[in-house]
């Protein structure tokens, strides 16, 4: 017998759950009871608020139908509006998540949108129309034409101190072709890119980016293009010339004070032993400046002395010198 009650003890103590156990379920259960309390309160809000009377402002798209695919809009027309709407909460709740998109046939001339608006939405149950925005809209057309204009990039660029871009800003495609009506086509100049905006460059660049379409016009094969240029490490070079006047009548002479300038000037790093290596500016004053002047003093000219070299001009000192001519004997 007492082996028995051991045996009996053992297996109540092995099913009974511990108290663990019995918090968690219990724990549960209350999770249970709220979520399906949650769920009706819910419910009953729905039921009650939705049934009241409501207004708010929904966009509803408009289409242009019935048009010749050989004429163009000289202005696009909006794609949507603006429609204010009052009603019972449910019945705006399905308008609200889908909209009913307006087809409206081509007419050239003004439109009354409101009257359009009105058919379609008015006519829902319990659905009052309060305003529309835009109320009416103009529809022109003109003959559709095509033109190859280049492509104009913006760029927003900034580049690490001592770096310059060198060679010139390519783009690729360089030109677009544009369709659209015919007074619009003709006042086209160019077509921009999205600015492109770069901080901190220190290497070559090359990012595609999309094309800006005109208003009232479309973009035909692309909308997008690629920009690439190099940039390098430019470094500082100093020169000092003498300065000369040029084109001086024959017989008449020019002297300048001081007779020097200094130029200072940036080249890439890679081309510096080259251009110390040779005089790289020229320092002129026309005669012609000197005829005009009226204060004794004149702005020298620079130019640079090849072409083969990437000079960037930095300053010159002095800015201005004065001049006297010397009278022949």
């Amino acid at each position: 017998m007492a082996m028995n009650s051991r045996i009996g003890k053992l297996i109540t103590r092995f099913f009974r759950p511990s108290e663990a156990e019995t918090t968690y379920l219990h724990k549960g259960e209350i999770m249970v009871v709220f979520l399906i309390a949650y769920f009706i309160a819910i419910s009953l809000w729905l039921l009650v608020n939705m049934s009241k009377e409501y207004s708010f402002t929904i966009s509803v798209p408009l289409t242009v139908t019935e048009y010749s695919e050989d004429m163009a809009f000289v202005t696009d027309p909006p794609s949507s509006a603006r429609v204010g709407i009052s009603g019972e909460g449910w019945n705006l709740l399905s308008l609200y998540r889908n909209p009913p998109e307006i087809a409206i046939p081509y007419s050239e001339g003004e439109l009354n949108v409101s009257d359009l608006v009105q058919r379609h939405i008015g006519s829902h149950t319990d659905i009052s129309i309060l305003n529309v925005e835009p109320s009416r809209i103009s529809l022109m057309m003109e003959p559709k034409e095509t033109l190859r204009v280049p492509v104009q990039p913006e760029l927003d660029v900034q580049l690490k101190p001592q770096f310059e871009i060198v060679g010139r800003i390519r783009v690729s495609p360089d030109s677009v072709t544009v369709v659209g009506a015919r007074s619009v086509i003709d006042t086209l100049q160019s077509v921009s890119t999205q600015p492109l905006r770069l901080r901190n460059v220190q290497s070559p660049v090359e990012q595609t980016v999309g094309l800006v379409t005109p208003g009232g016009l479309t973009l035909r094969e692309t909308e997008e293009v690629t920009l690439s240029f190099q940039v390098t490490e430019f470094t500082e070079g100093e020169i000092r010339i003498n300065l000369e006047a040029r084109n001086v009548p024959d017989g008449r002479e020019v002297r300048f004070n001081p007779t020097v300038v200094t130029i200072r000037y940036h080249v890439p790093i890679d081309q510096f032993s080259e251009a110390q290596e040779m005089v790289p500016y020229n320092a002129y004053v026309e005669y012609a400046d000197i005829r005009r002047d009226t204060t004794g003093f004149v702005v020298p000219r620079i130019e640079a002395a090849t072409g083969d070299l990437d000079l960037r001009l930095h300053a010159i000192q002095p800015r201005r010198v004065s001049y006297f001519q010397v009278v022949p004997d």
